[in-house]
């Protein structure tokens, strides 16, 4: 059974943990150099606070009902 969760799951390729956290901080600051390009890869509705915990727990029962 899946309790809580915290913030949207890291895109493909974004390079981990690190790279993620890299990927968030750019996408957060209008300074960054490459925050238009990050922007445009992850869309304009990401939200990295975003946290669907029904959804979550669905994936989580069908990995277990395997």
């Amino acid at each position: 059974v899946l309790l809580a969760g915290k913030g949207a799951c890291p895109p493909e390729d974004c390079g981990g943990v690190y790279g993620y956290a890299d990927l968030i901080a750019t996408w957060s600051d209008p300074a960054a150099e490459e925050y238009e390009s990050v922007r445009e890869w992850l869309g304009d509705d990401f939200d990295p606070n975003a946290f669907d915990l029904a959804a979550h727990s669905r994936r989580v029962g069908q990995i277990f009902a395997r």
